[in-house]
């Protein structure tokens, strides 16, 4: 076919608002991912999907076949996906870390991309573009209760697979959960939390390579497994050699190599599973320039402006929304460190995995001989991240990856200091070594202009999640305090200790301010 006809000047406005609206119903969808991709290590590489989404659009577009008829569900799509944008949008402002939500908002942008695709093309450039359109999905964190049980169990087999290549080279290693004790101590919070190293990148590159060269389904399903064990083997050896270094020069080698060898591990990742494509790739290059191509349908005139205005109203929506002043002041507590107790700094992989801007991590002995560990965690107020970033740090996360079992039901403990009624979470926890930990965990919210509050546990967060959003809550606090006591033989002992132990630990903190936006 020849030279493609000009586009209408009606035809181009047409393109250019829906183009303008486009780019806006994605930016949206982006929004709360960049909190994850800022905050953890597994999703860091999510800033590169976007732009590695538009080249494989690209490419498509160079092979796009004839355009069909406009389908008669196109629309109806269009509007449905962008009517979910104005709750999602509402929903997500204070709770971005709540993942069904970024996941709604990523997936309305979909199916509207789908949608104008099939009323552009019909139904042969929706089935075309639908790969580039729906790879962003690979930036959106998986959900939680998976993605905890695939990676925490991928973690404690890297740790075991390090310390038997360990023992092997003559270099004694102990596993503790997902971590490695070596002779000169243990391997730091920040491997146990940060979970498996370039996994979720490496289906990423797979899948983005085997679109890239158009391989077949079965080559793309074996190129998703090659960099799953790409994933696993390049991570054994960066603990193996953090370990190594740790054992023959100290703990702190590892806070000036862990930085350097986890770049070099998604380094030879990627390049394994470039390479591994490469050697997949078709000798019939399926990328060929159409012979014929045709230009698209014209889009009705009022699509790109009503969906333009109506996320211009969602964003005013929201922000009416949350717009109450939050002027007055704000009444919460923190916490005063005994005399006796000896401070320890967090290193600073640590302090950047935690995000948080005020910390306090002390040991000390009480009266009556318990041992007792203290880990504070403030963060200031401000968007979502903040309750992203406390709910990611918990002792049913964090313990179990060091090699501690939970062993009895949690309970609620109410503790009153300081004119505050503090509501623990009790749990108990045991090593492999039969010692029996007693955990006392306290989430606690800081509502700038309002008093403090505990905050929701695991159990029930979603419905806390809805409750700031009908509150009008969208800058937030977290303060953290979890209390670790061995050395004492019941439950009922270390809750009466905690009793004794809290009132002088506590006091008031009044700040008068107002939230930063």
């Amino acid at each position: 076919m020849g030279r493609s006809p000009s586009l209408s000047s009606s035809h181009g406005f047409a393109i250019v608002t829906a183009a303008a609206a486009w780019v806006a119903w994605w930016s949206l969808a982006f929004w709360p991912l960049a909190s994850f991709w800022n905050t953890s290590p597994q999703y860091s590489y999510g800033w590169l999907v976007p732009p590695l989404a538009l080249l494989l659009a690209w490419r498509r577009w160079q092979t796009r076949p004839m355009p069909e008829q406009p389908t008669s569900w196109a629309r109806w799509v269009i509007w449905v996906s962008a009517a979910v944008v104005m709750p999602a949008w509402i929903i997500v402002q204070p709770n971005p870390g709540w993942r069904l939500v970024p996941w709604l908002l990523a997936l309305s942008a979909v199916a509207g991309s789908v949608g104008l695709s099939a009323q552009a093309g019909g139904k042969s450039w929706a089935r075309h573009f639908a790969f580039p359109i729906a790879f962003p999905l690979t930036a959106v964190p998986w959900p939680s209760h998976p993605e905890e049980v695939v990676v925490q169990g991928l973690m404690r087999f890297v740790a075991g697979a390090t310390v038997m290549f360990m023992n092997l080279a003559g270099v004694p290693a102990i596993q503790r959960g997902n971590l490695v004790e070596v002779a000169t101590g243990v391997l730091g919070v920040d491997e146990a939390c940060s979970g498996v190293r370039s996994l979720q990148a490496s289906f990423m590159a797979a899948l983005f390579l085997g679109e890239f060269y158009r391989l077949k389904v079965r080559s793309r399903v074996a190129l998703v497994v090659v960099g799953f064990g790409a994933a696993l083997l390049t991570n054994i050896a960066r603990t193996a050699f953090l370990s190594y270094s740790a054992a023959r020069n100290g703990i702190g080698a590892v806070g000036q190599w862990h930085d350097p060898a986890g770049y070099t591990v998604l380094t030879i990742c990627l390049i394994l599973i470039a390479i591994v494509a490469n050697w997949l790739r078709p000798d019939d290059r399926a990328d060929q320039p159409a012979a014929e191509t045709a230009p698209p349908h014209a889009l009705p005139p009022y699509i790109g402006p009503v969906m333009g205005g109506w996320l211009i109203l969602v964003v005013i929506g929201a922000q009416a929304w949350y717009s109450s002043k939050t002027k007055g002041e704000s009444s919460n507590w923190t916490l005063v460190l005994p005399p006796e107790a000896k401070e320890e700094p967090l290193s600073a992989n640590t302090l950047g995995l935690l995000g948080c801007d005020r910390t306090h991590v002390a040991h000390w002995r009480s009266r009556t001989g318990a041992h007792w560990t203290l880990f504070y965690l403030e963060w200031f107020p401000s968007n979502g991240r903040t309750a992203l970033l406390a709910r990611v740090h918990r002792p049913e996360v964090c313990l179990p990856s060091a090699g501690w079992k939970e062993v009895a039901p949690r309970q609620s403990l109410t503790v009153s200091a300081a004119g505050f009624d503090l509501v623990f979470e009790s749990m108990q926890f045991r090593d492999a070594k039969g010692t029996d930990a007693f955990v006392f965990y306290c989430p606690w919210e800081i509502v700038p202009g309002q008093p403090g509050r505990n905050s929701a546990f695991s159990d029930d967060t979603r419905t806390a999640s809805l409750r700031r959003v009908w509150r009008h809550e969208r800058l937030l606090g977290q303060q953290t305090a979890e209390l670790i006591v061995t050395g004492l033989s019941s439950r009922a002992e270390a809750e009466a200790s905690l009793r004794e132990e809290i009132p002088s630990l506590l006091r008031r903190a009044e700040v008068t301010s107002t939230a930063k936006r």
